[in-house]
């Protein structure tokens, strides 16, 4: 009888040999003598020259590895670097058993401390366009590029820099991509971002060959970019080289809207040039974010980082763009219809029109980039613009009923960024209500309670209904160098009392110093209104992310507007309280301040205080001429 026990014990030692052997063979292959070879199909596919720094070593386990340190690609020789490409670490997963034959399957790719630059040169010359040749023979059937379908890249830098224009930037810390085949489709996964904002992307694209050398193309794209989120899905034809790109089918998804158009982008041309057709039946551009306490954080309304109008020389464009409806927090807006030019640093918006409130306005925007500073031109009127119909954006119940009101604003600019433009802002801004309710208890326009706080304040009715009815609302400021200063061009006329304002808003430095008089009307003496239920004067000072609201109820002058210090010295306040009260009492505040405040508010108070001349005409320096 055949004693098993010593076969196998030496069937065990085989088998724990082989892996041994195995190993041995693979660590005392030299990979170095692969290098040629790689060298050798990377310039053949591309034309350009590849260098290898480190030395090819072997990493073992179930899935072995090849890794590199320090791989470079050289740029085209009209490029702006020496270098294309440079990976710090590169890695390639390879099959193992036809490894051990001495054949190199290489089936994913590992790239991390990349350095890539993109650009086009003046002619149109793009650097990833590569000058190809015939492959080189070796001694590998198929090559050892030709089964790699994965791709993994982290901590990459891109720069792009094309002929006129801006450079951009992307950062990846992670991408991977894989496909059975290059005209196959590519699935990819990518997470960094895009000119210092977050940018994330997941989702097929078909036909990777055609990124290169042109053909049909699909893609159905997730994006995430500055925390919002959509879905980009097209088809269309990329040109050779991405020299020019044609979307027929094109559609952007987000929140539930939807944008639908076709785009021509000719990226061979100089500077590149885009021609699109876009078309929505909505776009929502309401936030589920509340507004930040700027005041809170030290911060200013007017951002002073230089806007980026340099990108605006990198395209010329020409887009039509239209939607039925546009959604925002605190407005809605219907039948936009604008088209967009763009062509040397230069941007048009004409014909820009828009239903705002069941009333059709116009608008004309100009923004010069050719120029320093640049220079902004703004130009939006309309009539019978219903304001309860047009603050009805968020859903929430409007802080207005009709108000039917005429808008003419014209204004101009120069500057490099928001803060800039806002504290040269030159030009006009009238805005004139008619009759219509306000809503007490949502007046929130200014994004917070101040306004409704006033209003309250002002309003001795306002706490116990929940309706103002107006009769009108004028607001006639004129801006020089970002400062209006006024004197009654701003009124507002309810059943109740009138209120007149006068003070100053400063853009450039951003802060408020405003006041605000209330009077009683004479017809609404049956109601109870006088002139003891009424503050003789509120008044807004401070910056403009946070003013302050101060109250004068006893009838202290320093408290209200400036104007009224003017008149409040010495003893004299209380012998001129009754005087001021008849200077104020302007039958028709909305009409002063339409005309431009001084001079129709003299005249309607020399008219009602009977007085052509005299004591009154000693306080036309208060008032104006």
């Amino acid at each position: 009888m055949i004693n098993k026990k010593p076969l196998l014990g030496i069937l065990i030692a085989l088998l724990l040999l082989i892996p041994l052997v195995l190993i041995g063979i693979l660590m005392s292959l030299d990979f170095n003598q692969y290098k040629p070879e790689v060298v050798a199909q990377v310039e053949a596919l591309t034309g350009r020259k590849l260098t290898i720094d480190g030395d090819l070593e072997l990493s073992i386990s179930l899935t072995p590895r090849i890794e590199v340190n320090g791989v470079s690609l050289a740029n085209a020789p009209w490029g702006s670097t020496e270098t294309m490409i440079s990976i710090g670490q590169l890695a390639a997963q390879v099959e193992l058993l036809p490894l051990l034959t001495g054949d190199v399957k290489v089936t994913r790719l590992i790239a991390r401390k990349a350095e890539i630059v993109l650009e086009r040169n003046a002619k149109g010359d793009a650097n990833w366009q590569f000058a190809k040749s015939e492959p080189t023979d070796t001694s590998s059937s198929g090559g050892v590029l030709s089964q790699v379908n994965n791709l993994l890249i982290e901590e990459a830098h891109i720069r792009f820099l094309p002929a006129n224009g801006e450079p951009a930037e992307w950062v990846i810390d992670r991408l991977r991509a894989s496909a059975d085949s290059l005209d196959g489709p590519l699935t990819l996964a990518f997470e960094g971002a895009y000119n210092g904002s977050r940018l994330n992307v997941d989702g097929q694209l078909d036909n990777i060959a055609a990124l290169t050398a042109g053909g049909a193309i699909r893609f159905d794209l997730g994006l995430g970019y500055g925390g919002q989120q959509g879905r980009l899905q097209g088809e269309g034809a990329v040109a050779d080289g991405l020299s020019a790109i044609t979307l027929e089918k094109v559609q952007v998804t987000r929140n539930q809207a939807q944008l639908n158009g076709s785009l021509v982008l000719d990226l061979a041309a100089q500077p590149p040039r885009l021609e699109a057709t876009l078309t929505s039946d909505r776009i929502d551009l309401r936030s589920e974010k509340k507004a930040t306490d700027k005041a809170a954080a030290g911060g200013k309304l007017f951002s002073a980082s230089p806007l980026p109008l340099d990108v605006l020389k990198g395209l010329n464009a020409d887009i039509r763009f239209s939607s039925k409806q546009v959604l925002g927090n605190r407005y809605t807006l219907n039948d936009l219809d604008a088209t967009l030019r763009l062509k040397g640093g230069v941007l048009t918006v004409q014909p820009l029109t828009f239903s705002a409130g069941g009333s059709r306005m116009d608008g004309h925007i100009e923004l010069r980039s050719d120029r320093r500073p640049a220079a902004l031109s703004l130009r939006l009127k309309g009539k019978d613009v219903l304001l309860g119909t047009l603050f009805r954006g968020s859903g929430e119940e409007a802080p207005m009923q009709q108000g039917p009101a005429s808008i003419d604003i014209d204004v101009k600019a120069r500057g490099d960024s928001v803060a800039a433009l806002m504290g040269g802002l030159n030009g006009r801004l009238l805005i004139s209500v008619g009759e219509g309710k306000i809503n007490n208890r949502h007046l929130d326009l200014m994004g917070g309670d101040l306004l409704s706080e006033l209003f309250s304040a002002l309003n001795p009715t306002a706490k116990s209904e929940t309706y103002t009815s107006m009769e009108c609302v004028v607001v006639n400021l004129h801006f020089n160098n970002g400062v209006a200063e006024y004197d009654k061009r701003v009124a507002m006329l309810t059943q109740q009392m009138s209120i007149v304002s006068a003070g100053t808003i400063d853009l450039k430095n951003e802060q408020l110093d405003v006041g605000f008089k209330p009077m009683p009307r004479g017809d609404t003496v049956d109601l109870g209104i006088t002139a003891g239920d009424l503050v003789n004067a509120a008044r807004l000072t401070g910056p403009l992310s946070k003013p302050e609201l101060g109250l004068d109820a006893k009838g202290t002058a320093k408290a209200g507007l400036k104007l009224y210090g003017a008149i409040a010295t010495g003893g004299t306040s209380l012998l001129l309280e009754g005087l001021w009260d008849k200077a104020t009492a302007d039958s028709d505040p909305c009409q002063t301040a339409l005309g431009g405040g001084d001079a129709g508010s003299n005249q309607s108070s020399k008219k009602q205080s009977g007085e052509e001349g005299g004591f009154m005409d000693k306080l036309k320096g208060v008032f104006g001429n």
